[in-house]
């Protein structure tokens, strides 16, 4: 008895489970989302910036606490 119930309920496992995954294939050919739309690429930029700065100099010592 105990065996055939466990055979029913893996049965029905087994068909929700390919029930579910055609269920979502057939929504993914239906996209509600919008179309989007090509970027559009701008070339180098860097060029109209500033020249960068030199913030490389060295930090003045902190004077020793006594």
């Amino acid at each position: 008895m105990m065996r055939l119930v466990r055979q029913i309920v893996v049965l029905v496992i087994l068909v929700v489970a390919s029930v579910c995954a055609f269920a979502q294939r057939k929504d993914k050919d239906q996209d509600k989302r919008p179309p989007k739309e090509p970027v559009v690429v701008i070339e180098n930029r860097k060029d109209n910036r500033p020249p960068p700065q030199n913030n490389n100099r060295p930090k003045p010592d902190k004077p020793k606490k006594p």
